[in-house]
Formats: structure tokens, sequence, C-alpha cells
């Protein structure tokens, strides 16, 4: 039997309306109508921003870089377009793993990646540069990439 009633879920749309081309201020002004609220802190030493699912809001720490705001706004937003609250040290782990995967996924082309690879004789100090993201992100796509090799 056919389904025609549409499939509903009980999580509003989450969709993000940025790209990996916009600067961090550019994804700030995308993000400004969205039912997330991104806000910049002077957060403890060490934590470079914060998701509060019950709140809907993201902290970013105002010392960083915009290299690094960039990467950290979109770490934080794939926390929130999984509505992440997790409790306990086994769900908190596996929710910062996949954010930290997705958004190297995100913020990295793999086809630009691999000619800087090139280009840079594997440097990830000048890959990052040029793609803009943090030696983490680009440790973070590294790992990604190389748990989809296919050997035939």
């Amino acid at each position: 039997m056919e389904r025609r009633d549409p499939i509903t879920t009980s999580q509003p749309d989450r969709s993000l309306p940025i790209t990996r081309a916009m600067t961090y201020g550019q994804m700030r002004k995308a993000l400004y109508d969205s039912p997330v609220t991104i806000a910049s802190a002077l957060l403890p030493e060490g934590m470079w921003g914060a998701y509060c699912e019950s709140t809907q809001a993201i902290l970013i720490d105002r010392r960083l870089t915009y290299t690094a705001k960039r990467c950290t706004l979109v770490h934080e937003l794939m926390h929130w377009r999984h509505g992440d609250a997790a409790c306990d040290r086994l769900c908190r782990g596996r929710e910062e793993r996949r954010a930290r995967r997705e958004s190297a996924l995100f913020l990295i082309e793999p086809m630009r990646y691999g000619l800087l690879e090139q280009m840079y004789e594997g440097n990830s100090w000048n890959i990052s540069q040029e793609l803009e993201v943090t030696q983490q992100v680009l440790g973070d796509f590294r790992l990604a990439m190389s748990e989809r090799v296919c050997i035939i």
C-alpha cells in the first residue's frame, strides 16, 4: 500500500543557510534570522565554542582568529543541526566526533584539498592556510578521508 501523507518529524527544520565559501562574517549574516542565536563571549581558557540545546544558543570565543571562529561556528552548528544535548560521557563523545567529522567535510572541498596536497607536498600548515581552516579541522578531514578509502 502506498503512503500518501507526508512523513513528519518532531525535529524542526535545521538546515544550514551557509556554504563553505563564506567567511565568518558572511556566515553570521546568513544566520541572523535563523532559530539559533550566535554570540561572542570570553570563554574559559581552551574552550573555543559552546552550544546549548535548551536555549538554542552558540557562543564563540571572541579572542579567536577569524579562521578559528569560522571553523568553531560550523562545528557548533553541526551540534545544533542534530539537536545535541548529551548528558553522559558516551553520548557526548559520539556527538563530538560526529560534529568534528561533519564540520571538516562541510568546510573542505575534496578536489581542492587534493590539489593543495600535491602543490604543498602534504604540508598541513600551508594547506590549512590556503583552505582557511584550522589544523584540527584539516586533521579531522584527513581522518574522514582515510576512513573512506576503498581498495579494489
